[in-house]
């Protein structure tokens, strides 16, 4: 149980030290989305906490964090391609509000990574999360 707390205590030092390269990164112009994406805490959070605010596996945090989060603006600054785009309608502060979710694709030491990002209605672009291209669901192309 000792170990487990030290090992706890380590991991917390580490993500605070992650929090403050995260802070330190606030926009990054994207020329594929036309416009800065802006390096929220939400973004950050995201990092950590699922959805629901149901924290990642340590393991998942961890590789984000660690990982991918320095690749970030670099994809975002060099990626050429939105590889796919996402809108959903939803309650926000009692207005429905279509949201749009970008992946903005992209290397780093030849593995691909897609950089998520959110825009709400008219709002700034803003990062959601980073999730190695490996660990994506296949889906199946619409039939032409």
């Amino acid at each position: 149980m000792e170990k487990e707390n030290i090992e706890k205590t380590t991991f917390n030092v580490f993500v605070n030290q992650q929090r403050q390269v995260y802070k330190n990164i606030v926009s990054v112009k994207c020329p594929v989305l036309g416009g800065k994406v802006y390096f929220t805490s939400d973004g950050f959070a995201h990092l950590i906490y699922e959805s629901n605010r149901v924290p990642r596996k340590l393991s998942e945090q961890y590789l984000k964090l660690i990982s991918f989060i320095k690749y970030v603006p670099k994809i975002l600054l060099t990626g050429n391609k939105i590889e796919e785009i996402r809108c959903i309608s939803r309650k926000i502060k009692g207005k429905l509000t279509k949201t749009l979710y970008y992946e903005v694709t992209g290397f780093y030491k030849n593995k691909k990574l897609g950089v998520i990002v959110e825009r709400r209605g008219e709002g700034r672009l803003k990062f959601k999360s980073v999730i190695p291209y490996y660990n994506r669901r296949k889906t199946k192309s619409p039939s032409n």
